[in-house]
């Protein structure tokens, strides 16, 4: 039987000047499918409809034995995903989800637009060692997901998000130094009109679960008139993996793998946002 300790820590901020406007951000979620062959690499690119924003990106239906390598803001509605299958596995299908948004001023004067700006940073990890890596969003800007290209020896244990920018642990199991690169998607509004900010208000939420030995899908939802941007985790367990992490429409879903012979606690964040009226 599956047992759930929930614990939520919530942080919560608004950026930038009071809106008058009464606006709702539009949500949806794009899906692909993409089949993996044993012993390649296979990459591909997802974009979200004209005119929305693609905030985060990850893992929807997560596929055994395979690894998601590269996964990084590559345009302003695109992420771009690069999956290693390993030789002697069978051949996978995965899929993937896009979180996109944009803002709906039906019925308003003016125009108000998401608008991202990635951040890119690069840091080398010792050989049989671990490093944590921090870096922060532009002024006037929050964070919305996360993204990294990766060696194969290089493990992700922690990917978060705080008011300021990004956390990560990355540990290398090889043999020599390797480089990862990181990537924090951070967003902003702006009155097109006047070229001035608008008021986005976001709340990271982060729940420990106690999980069961195995694999188990995870789900948190946002507060009621709240989208998803981005969901994030911290293991604390050598013997957890998440295998896939995604922002839906209103809430997040996570794949957790627990290996030990005893339940154990994972942290899961949540990243949600809604304009000010």
């Amino acid at each position: 039987m599956r047992r759930w300790a929930i614990v939520p820590v919530a942080v919560a901020a608004a950026l930038a000047a009071p809106s008058s406007l009464a606006q709702v951000v539009l949500a949806p979620a794009v899906f692909r499918s993409h089949t993996l062959r044993a012993g390649a690499s296979t990459a591909f690119a997802v974009s979200c409809p004209r005119g929305y924003v693609a905030t985060s990106a990850g893992v929807s239906d997560p596929a055994s034995g395979v690894t998601l390598r590269d996964l990084w803001p590559s345009g302003l509605g695109t992420y771009s995903f690069r999956f290693a299958n390993p030789a002697g596995n069978a051949t996978r299908r995965v899929t993937v989800a896009v979180a996109c948004r944009k803002a709906d001023t039906a019925g308003h004067r003016g125009r108000v637009a998401l608008h991202q700006r990635p951040v890119r940073f690069a840091a080398t990890i010792p050989a049989g060692g671990g490093k944590t890596v921090e870096f922060a969003c532009p002024a006037h800007t929050v964070p919305a997901g996360i993204g990294f290209e990766r060696a194969e020896s290089i493990g992700i244990r922690r990917a978060t998000m705080h008011p300021g920018g990004f956390s990560f642990v990355v540990f290398n199991n090889g043999s020599r130094a390797r480089q990862v690169v990181l990537y924090g998607n951070c967003l902003t509004v702006l009155h097109a009109a006047e070229l001035r900010t608008e008021e986005l208000a976001f709340k990271i939420t982060t729940y420990s679960n106690l999980v069961e030995p195995g694999a188990q899908q995870v789900s948190h939802v946002c507060p009621r008139g709240w989208v998803a941007l981005g969901a994030g985790f911290a293991l604390r367990s050598p013997s957890n993996t998440v295998q896939g992490a995604v922002a839906l429409s209103t809430g997040g879903r996570w794949w957790v793998q627990n290996k030990g012979q005893a339940a154990s606690v994972v942290q899961l964040q949540l990243v949600c946002a809604r304009l000010r009226r």
